[in-house]
């Protein structure tokens, strides 16, 4: 029987398996998308150098259409994107007061539901290191499967690492956000808004191509099929 040791050892290497894994599909599929990518830009580019030469659209005519294209793709959520972000500051500081909250009073009935609120790093935060981003959203602030901020203190609901944590979480107040608070004054809790919008985070597929292939089949003989397909 395994010690606790060389159990968590193996847990360990399984899991660095599985990251290596996941890592070497990602940078397969980000090479392979780059190199299409440039060939397709490079015809698009090349037939709009020829339509323009040959006087059957003009470059502005050609620009006018392109953006109706992407703001239809954009309305739609087809934009092809990683969905990576992040947050830049304005420089100048926002026209609305900050308003202190009671937070020692308020915690106990709210539970800290502030930090289950999803917004993105700055690249200042993201470089400093003492700040989680989530791996599967990068670089939004990491939330584990109960949905709150992988820095919230479960017992006490207070941040694990105030003093460096992110300017959206300094400059927040929940005083004026009604997500929040139905009537802050006398603390009475939007129930509504967050049974709805925060539930546990579970991982999600964000999009999947689905094809049949036979499970009994060997790995080598669902490779062949693959690369035969394509």
């Amino acid at each position: 029987m395994k010690g606790d040791g060389s159990m968590a050892l193996e847990t360990l290497e399984r899991l660095e398996r599985q990251v290596e894994r996941g890592s070497l599909f990602t940078h397969t599929a980000l090479s392979e998308t780059a190199d299409r990518l440039t060939e397709v830009e490079a015809m698009l580019y090349g037939l709009i150098d020829v339509v323009v030469q040959r006087g059957a659209a003009g470059s502005a005519e050609i620009h006018a259409a392109s953006s109706k294209v992407r703001a239809a793709l954009d309305a739609a959520g087809e934009t092809v994107s990683p969905g990576v972000a992040l947050r830049v500051d304005p420089e100048i500081a926002a026209t609305q007061a900050f308003v202190p909250v009671n937070c020692d009073e308020r915690i106990p009935i709210c539970g800290g539901i502030c930090c289950k609120l999803s917004f993105a790093l700055s690249q200042a935060e993201v470089e400093g290191g003492r700040v989680r981003w989530d791996l599967g959203q990068p670089y939004y602030i990491r939330h584990e499967a109960d949905g709150r901020c992988t820095h919230q203190d479960r017992d006490c609901h207070r941040c694990g690492v105030y003093a460096d944590r992110p300017a959206v979480c300094k400059g927040y107040s929940c005083a004026n956000d009604n997500r929040i608070w139905k009537d802050f004054d006398k603390m009475l809790l939007n129930t509504e808004w967050i049974e709805q919008n925060f539930a546990s985070s579970l991982p999600q597929l964000v999009r999947a191509q689905m094809q049949h292939q036979d499970l009994l089949a060997p790995p080598s003989a669902r490779v062949k099929e693959r690369e035969g397909s394509q």
